[in-house]
């Protein structure tokens, strides 16, 4: 029997991409507070790229791994190229990190191979994992000098690496939760509080990171927002499941946008950061909108491009209603 298609990460997938585009403050001048949600939308994108992991059966790793590569790297090569030929990226200033796909692939690629290990060998004890996850980033915390930064970002920022330590749980907790909802473990039930908790969630994950900014004595505590941004990520998937946002999913017109932008969330990841730009802040905030749209046409350029290429290797004839998809 096919298994019905889980729409609450369609819907989670949509939101991430606002929201990591939302982040970048260039395109709001001097009101660079506003430009926030980064962190949330990595951890809701990481959350969805565990959450279907543990369904199939542990293959050998070999296999298991090449399948990831193949769902990751075309975009990753589109995007590049694309950035490249557009004058956006220069040949003689590529380093290993763009080529791998920045940071945050690097990253995915890395949570990926423990993930493996952790299906593979440590099921029976998962929780052990979780406490080991914990303890890690505790003491990365502590010896390193992440706790002291003040910036708007805070430990979120580009400025440290602190952040991929933590977001791996992200990841664990998507897989983990994905797995108990295929086994029916999990009865997904929203309810009114779901959406209570939610803003507790984020208040205390806000307040935290700002009151740090003002005052450096709080910096250091800014460990205790991980916990919250866990609880972001669970409430807002909870709420992804209501009926009524069930209901606007069923809505042809209100399908295809979701499918279309969630789809799209990697490469607007890997191509918007070419894309940014303050040249048309003198009409903020209207260059909200228009950024937004020029950066999901430009990634939906880039999934073709990488489905071209893709196919190129895989099939021995290119399916161009694929290719052109929009879902």
């Amino acid at each position: 029997m096919v298994k019905q298609r889980d729409i609450s990460i369609d819907i989670v997938k949509f939101l991430a991409v606002f929201l990591i585009i939302n982040s970048a403050d260039i395109m709001y001048a001097k009101f660079s507070s506003l430009a926030t949600g980064g962190a949330i939308g990595d951890a809701l994108f990481l959350f969805c790229s565990g959450y279907t992991l543990f369904w199939t059966g542990t293959k050998r790793f070999d296999n298991w791994y090449k399948r990831r590569i193949s769902r990751i790297y075309p975009s990753v090569v589109a995007c590049l190229g694309i950035a490249i030929i557009f004058g956006y990226e220069y040949i003689d200033k590529l380093t290993y990190i763009k080529i791998g796909g920045g940071e945050f692939v690097i990253a995915i690629m890395t949570y990926y191979i423990l993930l493996y290990v952790v299906q593979r060998y440590c099921m029976k004890h998962f929780k052990w994992v979780v406490a080991m996850a914990v303890v890690i980033t505790l003491v990365a915390y502590w010896f390193f000098p992440y706790k002291y930064e003040t910036s708007i970002k805070g430990i979120y920022g580009i400025t440290t690496l602190f952040r991929w330590i933590p977001y791996f749980g992200m990841m664990l907790m998507g897989a983990w939760i994905g797995l108990k909802v295929k086994n029916g473990v999990m009865n997904v039930k929203t309810r009114w509080t779901d959406g209570l908790l939610l803003l507790v969630c984020i208040g205390v994950f806000y307040g935290v990171q700002l009151l740090s900014r003002r005052y450096a004595v709080i910096a250091p505590w800014q460990i205790v927002t991980l916990p919250f941004l866990a609880g972001v990520v669970y409430y807002i998937w909870k709420l992804c499941n209501a009926q009524c946002l069930r209901r606007i999913y069923e809505n042809k017109f209100c399908n295809k946008a979701i499918m279309l932008i969630g789809g799209l969330c990697l490469e607007s990841y890997l191509i918007q950061r070419y894309l940014f730009t303050n040249a048309l802040n003198w009409i903020f905030p209207l260059n909200l909108p228009i950024i937004t749209a020029y950066i999901l046409l430009m990634a939906y350029v880039c999934r073709c491009v990488a489905r071209v290429f893709s196919q190129t290797f895989r099939t021995e004839e290119y399916e161009w209603g694929k290719v052109f998809s929009l879902t």
